[in-house]
């Protein structure tokens, strides 16, 4: 029997208003877990697996996902929980351990919702993890990962079934594969600003953003230039905006604190990146004192992006060219 180690244990919740999400019809699931020994950053997860049971059928149950045997974040990359197959359908339907096990659930995620990031150091998270261990036995020692329905979903099917299931840290290629973000561009303060949640990478992460202007042929990226503010310019691409993800969210500072968002009037264009079939131009004519129509991007590295956004914007720009105003509402866009 495994002993509990809150050093080396970490714990998710995935439905009933906390963090996470199911992707991909059921198949894949991504949620944020929390170290029990105290460390202020979740880990943004993503687990992907090949066969469904209980949680496909439910729809709207609650699952846990419990990772141990890892000191770290970085150390739950690849970690593969392959041949699980638990019949507790018939076994726990009604009996006492499922509504013990229904109950410490119900407190810990209760405790979840009610706020506070620290949530899984509380003694309701504890409780809960050694249930898991001691009364169900899933969570043996070394390093792996269980996803445990809600007993409250107990005998809601015919068993529960997870087999040759993948945890991957939610970033790079990975990420961006199975999660799109969403975005606005808001008027706020007589400035423009541009919003970015849902992000698939882990908390501190930079960014590199940056927008096409949408016109016939092949769409020019804008180059720009920071005229004052907390944010930059990519160093080395003109056309990149760095910004940082915190829970999902982008913001200017390094360290994630003020307002998200990055405010796109503190930066002038100064050109555009015409890309070729064999070459690129950069060129330094821009629009000025007029309305044009963009959408954000998200780079991988150079001009090779994660993400294109599906939706546009129309943008007035002033005699300099900077961005003055946007047209439109600021709901969230695709």
């Amino acid at each position: 029997m495994a002993t509990f180690k809150p050093d080396t244990t970490w714990v998710g919740l995935l439905g009933g208003g906390v963090s996470g999400s199911i992707l991909g019809g059921g198949s894949v699931y991504q949620i944020d877990v929390f170290h029990m020994g105290g460390e202020r950053l979740p880990v943004r997860a993503l687990v992907t697996g090949k066969r469904l049971g209980l949680m496909a059928e439910v729809g709207t149950a609650l699952a846990a996902l419990v990772v141990t045997g890892c000191r770290k974040g970085s150390e739950m990359e690849g970690i593969t929980s392959s041949g699980l197959d638990w019949e507790l359908a018939v076994g726990l339907k009604g009996s006492t351990l499922a509504k013990t096990g229904a109950k410490l659930f119900k407190t810990m995620a209760a405790q979840a919702a009610a706020g506070g990031t620290n949530w899984a150091v509380h003694e309701s998270a504890k409780r809960f993890v050694q249930w898991t261990m001691d009364d169900l036995g899933v969570v043996q020692s070394g390093k792996q990962f269980n996803l445990i329905p809600s007993p409250v979903s107990f005998g809601l099917g015919a068993g529960i079934f997870y087999e040759w299931q993948t945890l991957n840290l939610l970033e790079g290629k990975i990420g961006w594969q199975y999660m799109s973000p969403r975005w606005s561009i808001e008027n706020a303060g007589g400035d423009v600003y541009f919003q970015l949640c849902n992000i698939p990478e882990q908390d501190g992460t930079a960014i590199s953003i940056g927008f096409g202007i949408d016109e016939i042929g092949i769409d020019p990226l804008i180059s720009w230039e920071k005229i004052k503010g907390e944010g930059r310019v990519g160093s080395r691409h003109k056309y990149h905006i760095e910004g940082y993800v915190y829970e999902g969210f982008l913001f200017e500072r390094r360290d994630g604190m003020g307002f998200s968002g990055i405010n796109l009037s503190n930066y002038r264009p100064v050109g555009q990146m015409q890309e070729g079939i064999m070459s690129i131009d950069h060129n330094k004519d821009v629009a000025k004192s007029t309305k044009i129509t963009v959408y954000p991007k998200v780079f991988r590295f150079g001009n090779v992006a994660y993400w294109n956004a599906d939706d546009r914007a129309e943008v007035e720009v002033d005699s300099t060219g900077r961005f003055a105003k946007v047209a439109g509402n600021s709901d969230l866009r695709d």
